[in-house]
C-alpha cells in the first residue's frame, strides 16, 4: 500500500456492521478520518461527487476511503450488507484525497480478515488492541491506489466479472456454454475471455468447468441424486461428459468420489 499512513501511530475508531437497502442509504458524508468500507453481501454503488466518479462494489469487495473525501451510496438491488472500520493516523499527510481499491485477487482473503477484525472489536476487553492494529495493517496491505485509468478500468472489470460469475453459479443448470456467462456480463464471448484472463490470469473456460465440478462435488457428497441427475443440475447435457471431466480433473470417478466423501460425512 502506497500511502502516508503510519500503522504504528493508528488510533482505532468504530467497527460496525449493517444493512444497506433502498430506505437505509449511505451519506452523504465526509469523514475526518480513514474509513475502511467493506461489502460483505450484495452490491453497493458509491458516488464521489468531488471526483465525478462512481464505484460499484460486488461482495466481497471494499474501498479505503481517505479523510476529507465526500461520498454517498446505496444498494444495487433490494439490499446489501457492509461494515465500516474507522481509524486515524497521527502521521497521515492530509493532502492525499480519494480512495484506494482492494486487489481483486486478494478480496476473498481480505473479507476473512475483516470478519476477524469485527469479531475482535466486539469483544468486551482491550487485550486484543495490539492484535487488531496488526490485523488492520495486514488488511491495508491489500489496497492500492487507482491512480491510472488502467487501474480504475481493472477494478470495474473485476466487479463486472464477479457479478457475472455469481449469477452463473446461482443458475449453473441454465449455463450451457461460456457465451451464456458472457451474456450476463453484457459482452461478447471473446471479450469475456479476454477480460477474465486479464483480471484472473487463467482461462474462463477452465474456470467455468471447475465451477460446475465443485457444485457436482457438493451434490455427490450431500444428496442421493444419481450421476445423471447431478450432471443435468450443473449444466451438462450428458452424464458421460460430466463423468469424463470429473475423472480428468479429480482423478476419481464420480462414484468413487461419492463413496470417499461419505466416510467424512
Amino acid at each position: 500500500m502506497n500511502t502516508s499512513i503510519q500503522v504504528s501511530e493508528l488510533t482505532l475508531g468504530k467497527h460496525q456492521f449493517g444493512r444497506v437497502d433502498q430506505r437505509m442509504k449511505i451519506g452523504p458524508i465526509t469523514w475526518p478520518h480513514h474509513d475502511l468500507f467493506w461489502v460483505h453481501k450484495g452490491r453497493i454503488r458509491l458516488t464521489f461527487p468531488d471526483m465525478a466518479c462512481e464505484v460499484v462494489l460486488d461482495a466481497p469487495d471494499g474501498l479505503l476511503i481517505l479523510p476529507g473525501t465526500a461520498f454517498w451510496g446505496k444498494s444495487v438491488g433490494s439490499f446489501a450488507t457492509a461494515s465500516v472500520c474507522h481509524f486515524e493516523s497521527a502521521g497521515y499527510d492530509a493532502k492525499d484525497f480519494g480512495y484506494l481499491v482492494a486487489r481483486p485477487e486478494e478480496r476473498l482473503h481480505l473479507q476473512n480478515q475483516v470478519r476477524l477484525a469485527m469479531d475482535l472489536a466486539a469483544r468486551p476487553d482491550d487485550c486484543h488492541l495490539s492484535r487488531r492494529i496488526r490485523l488492520l495493517q495486514s488488511i491495508l496491505d491489500g489496497f492500492d491506489w487507482p491512480n491510472t485509468d488502467l487501474d480504475a478500468a481493472s477494478h470495474d472489470r473485476a466487479s463486472q466479472l464477479t457479478a457475472a460469475w455469481r449469477q452463473a453459479s446461482d443458475h449453473i443448470e441454465d449455463i450451457r456454454t461460456l457465451s451464456d456467462v458472457a451474456r450476463l456480463a453484457g459482452v461478447s464471448e471473446s471479450g469475456f475471455r479476454k477480460k477474465h484472463r486479464e483480471t484472473h490470469g487463467n482461462s474462463a473456460g477452465d474456470y467455468l468447468r471447475d465451477l460446475r465440478l465443485k457444485k457436482g462435488e457438493e451434490l455427490l457428497a450431500t444428496t442421493g441424486f444419481s450421476v445423471a441427475e447431478i450432471a443435468m443440475q450443473i449444466g451438462y447435457r450428458h452424464a458421460e461428459t460430466f463423468c469424463a471431466a470429473f475423472k480428468k480433473s479429480r482423478g476419481l470417478t464420480a462414484g468413487q468420489y461419492r463413496r470417499w466423501s461419505k466416510a467424512f460425512a
